[in-house]
């Protein structure tokens, strides 16, 4: 497979969350130490990536969290970077974070946002009427201020989940400018090639909180760590000896621990992610 140019960034601002949600390895599979990266080593990380042309502020755990989530879009934005995104729980939409929010330079914003209230209770712990208010909140108050923020739902589904997909298509569609449906990660043995080495439509790479660079936003304890920020560039990383190694093992279906028991399961309703007959976003 041929590698792609890399343009795109996961940056992880913190790897903590305030919700344990069934389906999340935040919530049991993670064994990194849990915390929150440095304003001064994301400027660095920007800094060493002229051409990024596009920015993903969340990994695992919630973005919203971090103190100077504001401050890192902020800068990205003003460094060039065309898109700007956020994946956040939607559970922190106060007022006053509505406000910072539409007042942002973010330009996509989307909730993750599993199945129907019924589910959502049972997935993640909370009740989704409140947030759902929150949202259109948002919407109102960013229709008037800001139209270009765009907005989206993310949900994961799940075997015992499938049957909520078209009532929540229907229902989200008029609320946000797009929904993703997306299946949920499981572990058995992986028998294909993953394009995440390569670069889907374009080459992408994950920097965790403590600047540690990964090659897929799936290995949630680094273990296929390639180097960090503090010694390397993102350009050289998505270049280096380690990395072209995990391309080789892919390629001869010599897959490593870590993706050899990757996988997602079966649905007739989301497309796998990470499979490379499965390359859209």
């Amino acid at each position: 497979m041929k590698v792609k140019n890399l343009t795109s960034l996961i940056i992880e601002p913190t790897n903590t969350c305030n919700l344990r949600c069934t389906f999340c390895f935040v919530t049991e599979g993670m064994t990194r130490e849990g915390g929150f990266m440095d304003l001064a080593l994301f400027k660095k990380i920007i800094d060493d990536c002229p051409d990024l042309e596009h920015l993903c502020l969340h990994n695992w755990g919630e973005p919203l969290l971090h103190k100077d989530i504001f401050k890192m879009v902020e800068y990205a934005k003003n460094k060039g970077v065309n898109y700007v995104v956020m994946n956040t729980n939607g559970t922190l939409l106060t007022d006053k974070m509505i406000k910072k929010i539409v007042e942002s330079k973010l330009d996509i914003i989307r909730f993750s946002i599993d199945g129907s209230a019924t589910t959502f209770k049972r997935v993640r712990g909370v009740e989704l009427k409140k947030i759902e208010n929150n949202i259109n909140k948002l919407k109102k108050i960013k229709e008037k201020k800001r139209s270009n923020l765009k907005m989206g739902v993310v949900f994961t589904v799940e075997d015992d989940t499938e049957e909520d997909v078209e009532e929540y298509i229907s229902h989200w569609e008029r609320i946000v400018d797009h929904v993703r449906l997306q299946p949920k990660l499981i572990t058995s043995p992986r028998t294909e090639l993953c394009p995440e080495p390569f670069g889907k439509e374009y080459g992408k790479l994950v920097v965790l909180w403590d600047g540690r660079v990964i090659p897929c936003c799936v290995d949630y304890n680094a273990n296929l760590m390639i180097g960090t920020i503090q010694s390397d560039t993102i350009q050289n990383l998505w270049r280096s000896k380690k990395l072209d190694l995990l391309r080789e093992q892919h390629l001869k279906g010599d897959f490593p621990n870590t993706c050899a028991n990757c996988n997602e399961c079966e649905s007739n309703k989301a497309e796998k992610r990470f499979f490379v007959n499965a390359l859209t976003e």
